[in-house]
């Protein structure tokens, strides 16, 4: 898979058709997340990208696991 010049959501669209992860919608969440933690330094926004990253450690669980098999 070439990953060279796509955009952010082309890339999770390809990992999806490889099966690497199963919603590039949430992906996109996900990387929204971290560009408001970067940009903005709010207590409720905060607490919003906190409750977001609680379902990215299970979803980059999944995703590492995707991984090791497709490289096995």
């Amino acid at each position: 898979m070439i990953a060279d010049g796509v955009t952010r959501r082309e890339l999770f669209r390809l990992a999806a058709e490889n099966r690497l992860i199963e919603d590039v919608e949430q992906w996109m969440i996900y990387h929204g997340a971290r560009n408001q933690t970067v940009h903005i330094y709010d207590l409720e926004i905060a607490q919003e990208v906190y409750e977001t990253a609680r379902g990215f450690v299970k979803d980059a669980a999944k995703f590492l696991r995707a991984l090791e098999a497709h490289n096995d």
